[in-house]
């Protein structure tokens, strides 16, 4: 009886690790779609090359990025502190929009960054507008 259970036992992991292998490991890294927009306010929010771990390369974990909290159960993120990274001598006008991608998005820190005002979400793309 023994003998069977640990077959039995033997068998089981042995098919866990086969579908392991061929579906692929679950990942620990942020969700690919939030990484993604996170590299779209990169070249807005980057004085002094600041955010230069933010790592272009697929797959890269962002959870681990400066400036960057993530939930450790849905890898999503909620927590994005920007402060002091985008400061010039005149304001400019930030779209909001740009943060619709974080939709688990809790706290938001963009202090120091001289945004005189945010602009609505257009039918079109438009990132930023200096004025």
């Amino acid at each position: 009886m023994l003998m069977e259970f640990k077959w039995v036992w033997f068998i089981r992991i042995a098919v866990l690790s086969v579908f392991l292998l061929l579906e692929g490991t679950p990942t620990n890294a942020c969700l690919e779609h939030e990484r993604i927009a996170l590299l779209q306010l990169k070249p807005f929010f980057n004085r002094h090359n600041r955010l230069s771990g933010w790592d272009e390369v697929k797959g890269s974990d962002c959870c681990q990025w400066k400036g960057i909290e993530c939930n450790i159960t849905t890898r999503r993120l909620i927590g994005l502190s920007l402060n002091s990274t985008k400061y010039s001598g005149e304001g400019w006008y930030l779209n909001a929009s740009l943060f619709l991608p974080f939709v688990e998005l809790k706290s938001l820190y963009l202090s120091r960054n001289v945004i005189s005002s945010c602009i609505e979400n257009e039918d079109h793309f438009v990132p930023l507008i200096y004025p």
